[in-house]
C-alpha cells in the first residue's frame, strides 16, 4: 500500500470533495446511502484513472492494486484507515499510536511489535481521520479540537478509543479492543481468570443482591470480568448502566439482559451547554427503577459518592462497578480518597460507614504469566467488607491466588454473609470459601 500512497490520497480527496458536494446539495443521505455514494464516486475515480493512465501510455492498476486502493480509501472514510486491518485481526488487543509513524501493536498473547510503515502521511491527516470517527461513531458527535484536546470514543465494534492533541507533541491515539464481548462465569473459569470456588461465591453474591466491585490496574481485565459477572444477574432484573464511554454493551445481549438501559456521559458543546456528568446520570438512573445499577468505572468524586449513596439508600441493591486500584484493599482506600475530593468533602470518619453499608465484596484482577510465559488475567483476591472502625473500613480477604497459582482461603466469610448467600442457594462444591 506504500507504493499506492499518492493514488490513495488523490482518490480520497476526490471522493471527499464529491461527498461534500452531495451534502451541500441537501441530499440528506443516511449512513448507508453515504457509503453507497462514496463507492459510486470511487468507481468513477478508478474509471477516470484507467483512462488517464492509458492516455499517458502507463500501465493501469492491477485488479489486486485497485482492490487494495478501494479498501484503503473506504477504510479512511468509514473506518480507521491503515489501522482497520489491525482492528479486524482477532488477536489484536491494543493499538498505540504516538504520531503517524510510531505505531505499536499489543496482541492477546502478550507480544508487542512496532509497525514498520506509517498509518498517515502527517499529523494533520491523522487528526482528520480521528475527527471523522468522532463525527459518526458513538451516540453523538464528540468534538476533538484545540478547545477539546481529549477524546473518548466507543467504536461500532465495541472498541474504546482515546485520543489527545495540542497538549502533546504529536497526536496520540490508544485503541483498546474488547475481544470478549459475550462471556459467562463458566468462560471466566475456563480462561483461568476465576477459580471455581470464587465463581460459586460471586454468583451467589449477585443472586443475593450483594454489591460487588472489581478493581485492578490499566488493561487488567476489569471490564471483561465485570461483563462476565453480569451474566449471573437474573434476566427479570432491570439493569441501568452508567459509563463515560460505552464499552460494556450489556444492552446488546437482549437474551441475557432483556431489560437493560445503557447511559453515557456527554461533554458540553462549544457554547458550554448540554453536559451530562456521571452525577447527572445517577440522578436520572434512580428515576428509572433499576434493580441493578452498573458503573463502568468509578474514576473520581463524580461517581464515587453518588454510587454509594444510591446503593446505601436501597435504590440499586446488588450493583456492580470497577475502579483502578493495585489491590482489593487499596480499592476501598481509593473510594475514601475520591469521596474526600468531592464537593461535600466527607472525611474518612463519614465515608467508612457509607462504604461498609454499600460494598459487600471486592475482586482484584491482574495480569500474570502462565507456565508457558503467556499472559492471562486472574482474579487474585476476593475481599469481604465487614464493617468499619472509626475512619477505617474493616475487611477480610476470604480468597486469594498466590504467585504459584494456588488457591487459598485465609479467612472464612462472616456468619451474616454466609447466611445471606446460603439463602440464595450457595452450596460450595469446590474447596474454597465456606
Amino acid at each position: 500500500m506504500i507504493a499506492l500512497r499518492d493514488e490513495v490520497r488523490a482518490a480520497l480527496e476526490d471522493v471527499e470533495t464529491r461527498l461534500r458536494a452531495d451534502e451541500r446539495a441537501g441530499a440528506g443521505l443516511t449512513p448507508d446511502q453515504i457509503r453507497s455514494a462514496a463507492e459510486q464516486h470511487l468507481d468513477a475515480w478508478c474509471a477516470h484513472d484507467v483512462k488517464r493512465r492509458l492516455s499517458e501510455a502507463r500501465q493501469p492498476l492491477s485488479r489486486a492494486e485497485e482492490h487494495a486502493l478501494r479498501r484503503s480509501v473506504l477504510d479512511r472514510l468509514f473506518g480507521l484507515g491503515e489501522l482497520q486491518p489491525l482492528l479486524d485481526d482477532p488477536d489484536t488487543e491494543t493499538i498505540v499510536v504516538n504520531g503517524p509513524d510510531r505505531v505499536f501493536l499489543h496482541r492477546s498473547d502478550g507480544t508487542r511489535r512496532h509497525l514498520e510503515h506509517p498509518i498517515a502521511d502527517s499529523p494533520e491527516e491523522l487528526i482528520r481521520l480521528i475527527q471523522r470517527l468522532a463525527a459518526r461513531e458513538g451516540l453523538a458527535e464528540r468534538p476533538w479540537d484545540s478547545a477539546h484536546p481529549a477524546l473518548d470514543l466507543t467504536l461500532r465494534d465495541g472498541s474504546r478509543l482515546h485520543a489527545m492533541r495540542d497538549v502533546v507533541r504529536v497526536p496520540t491515539v490508544t485503541i483498546r479492543r474488547h475481544r470478549l464481548m459475550r462471556l459467562t462465569l463458566d468462560d471466566l473459569v475456563r480462561m483461568r481468570t476465576l477459580h471455581p470456588a470464587d465463581r460459586e461465591l460471586v454468583e451467589a453474591a449477585i443472586l443475593a443482591q450483594q454489591t460487588v466491585m472489581v478493581c485492578g490496574g490499566p488493561s487488567a481485565g476489569k471490564s471483561t470480568t465485570l461483563r462476565g459477572l453480569a451474566t449471573a444477574i437474573p434476566p427479570e432484573r432491570r439493569i441501568v448502566s452508567i459509563e463515560a464511554t460505552l464499552e460494556l454493551h450489556l444492552d446488546d445481549d437482549v437474551e441475557a439482559h432483556p431489560d437493560c438501559v445503557a447511559m453515557q456521559t456527554r461533554a458540553a458543546n462549544l457554547e458550554g451547554r448540554g453536559e451530562l456528568s456521571s452525577r447527572d446520570l445517577f440522578r436520572e438512573a434512580l428515576r428509572m427503577s433499576p434493580d441493578v445499577l452498573i458503573v463502568g468505572e468509578v474514576r473520581g468524586p463524580q461517581e464515587a459518592l453518588p454510587m454509594l449513596m444510591s446503593v446505601a439508600a436501597g435504590g440499586a441493591a446488588g450493583s456492580l462497578s470497577t475502579i483502578h486500584a493495585r489491590s482489593s484493599a487499596h480499592a476501598l482506600a481509593m473510594l475514601q480518597t475520591y469521596i474526600l475530593m468531592g464537593a461535600e468533602r466527607l472525611p474518612f470518619e463519614a465515608s467508612a460507614p457509607l462504604i461498609s453499608s454499600s460494598i459487600d465484596l471486592v475482586l482484584h484482577v491482574e495480569r500474570r504469566l502462565d507456565e508457558r510465559g503467556r499472559e492471562h488475567r486472574v482474579v487474585s483476591s476476593v475481599r469481604e467488607v465487614c464493617g468499619f472502625r472509626g475512619p477505617t473500613v474493616t475487611t477480610n480477604e476470604v480468597s486469594c491466588i498466590d504467585s504459584n497459582g494456588q488457591h487459598a482461603t485465609p479467612v472464612p466469610l462472616s456468619s451474616e454473609r454466609r447466611q445471606r448467600l446460603h439463602e440464595a442457594g450457595y452450596r460450595p462444591t469446590h474447596l474454597g470459601v465456606v
